[in-house]
């Protein structure tokens, strides 16, 4: 009856070329959602360049706890839910709303379909190379959906980013402010880091709304943790009263920051950062978390942007943080296409040059060897990547635990 084409499909797939030879019905799945799942639904809509996974199961996660019984579709695999999709009986529909483009047909963002009646930007900064020119092009397709919001409705902003600040500045719904300075409408007061988890004051437009605890690190969760806050403020629920039990418990989204295990005191940990932002906001949050501890980061360059040079001087300030980094190949180098293309080598020379131990290393199997023959008990490390890395988290964590029991 239909077939829903995904976006990594191209012309030359044979199911796609049988579709379009038998003139068989198609669209792409934001398109599907519109159409065919949103109508009647009051969406909440979650944008940015990070944070978006994790703040979508978060907000999905308060509503359920809370009783809306709200649907929910999440970019990623949450462990707080059943399943990363649902169906509910609620008005309220969670979504994770990518810029990235819809369809090979419909070189659009897929946040253009999902009509927000609350719309949350939790950071604007340039990506996807292989679909926008420059930084200019990013911030077009936000003002487009920013322009969407009902006046009924409200968007969400990120007030610690400049460039959210400017974009919601044309809006015609209101905007409220989230982050961690005191200027913005909702931020975290009184901020004590406690093993591992972090609390805090919430001050919300009306003042204080109690004192919360956050069980994941990191400055940028706690920014997400308040967009999902005063969402679910604007959903009618009250954070003190019906919302803290169920932020507190909130484990999060399976490889961001997700622990794999100790092996000999040797503690592993999977994160999907790709971009140099990201990169740095994980490594400080494990800082803050691990502050005595070596720090090892293993980075697979696997994004279509990551093909390419564009972001590779800024990855050695991200990687500053880290006491020990190995660099992986490009997946896939001809993604670069006319553009200079990453050098792995380079980078790690360069972050030699700061005073870090860095490695560049050419296959999963010599990355396990390199870890299981230089890590020590008290080590931490964190693999990144946003493909499969070749499985090297879980070959490592085989070999570690061969190890401690040679």
């Amino acid at each position: 009856d239909l077939v829903v084409v995904g976006n990594a499909v191209s012309r030359g797939n044979p199911e796609l070329e049988a579709v379009l030879d038998a003139g068989i019905p198609y669209s792409h799945l934001p398109e599907v959602l519109r159409d065919l799942f949103l109508q009647d639904r009051r969406c909440l809509v979650v944008t940015g360049t990070h944070g978006k996974t994790t703040t979508t199961a978060l907000t999905a996660h308060l509503l359920r706890t809370a009783g809306a019984d709200p649907s929910w579709l999440v970019a990623g695999l949450p462990r707080d839910l059943p399943l990363p999709y649902h169906i509910g009986s609620g008005d309220w529909f969670v979504l994770e709303g990518d810029e990235y483009d819809s369809a090979y047909f419909a070189k659009f963002a897929k946040f253009l379909f999902y009509r927000p009646h609350l719309l949350i930007v939790n950071n604007i900064e340039f990506d996807h190379a292989d679909i926008y020119r420059d930084l200019d092009g990013i911030r077009r397709v936000f003002r487009q959906v920013v322009n969407q919001v009902p006046r009924s409705g409200l968007v969400l902003a990120g007030g610690d980013d400049p460039v959210v600040a400017e974009i919601v500045t044309e809006s015609p719904a209101p905007v409220q402010t989230f982050g961690l300075g005191a200027a913005n409408d909702w931020h975290a007061a009184d901020v004590r880091q406690e093993c591992g988890t972090q609390s805090f004051e919430l001050i919300g437009p009306q003042g204080s709304a109690g004192r919360l605890r956050l069980g994941l690190t990191g400055q940028h969760n706690l920014r997400n943790a308040l967009a999902s806050l005063a969402a679910a403020a604007f959903a009618g629920f009250d954070p003190a009263t019906e919302l803290a039990d169920a932020l507190e418990d909130f484990i999060g989204v399976r490889r961001r920051q997700e622990h794999l295990g100790t092996v000999a005191d040797v503690t592993l940990i999977d994160d999907f950062a790709h971009h140099p932002t990201a990169v740095g906001q994980t490594l400080t949050g494990l800082r803050e978390a691990y502050p005595d501890r070596r720090l090892w980061a293993v980075f697979e360059p696997a994004s279509s942007t990551n093909a390419r040079s564009t972001f590779e001087v800024a990855y050695i300030d991200a990687f500053s943080l880290a006491d020990a980094a190995i660099i992986a190949p490009v997946p896939r180098p001809e993604r670069s296409r006319q553009d200079e293309p990453f050098s792995p080598q380079r980078l790690a020379r360069q972050l030699r040059d700061r005073g870090i131990e860095a490695w560049h290393l050419g296959d999963t199997e010599t990355i396990t060897a390199h870890l299981v023959a230089h890590t020590e008990p008290g080590d931490i490390l964190v693999f990144m990547s946003n493909a499969g890395f070749g499985g090297v988290q879980a070959k490592t964590l085989a070999a570690l635990q061969e190890r401690a029991h040679v």
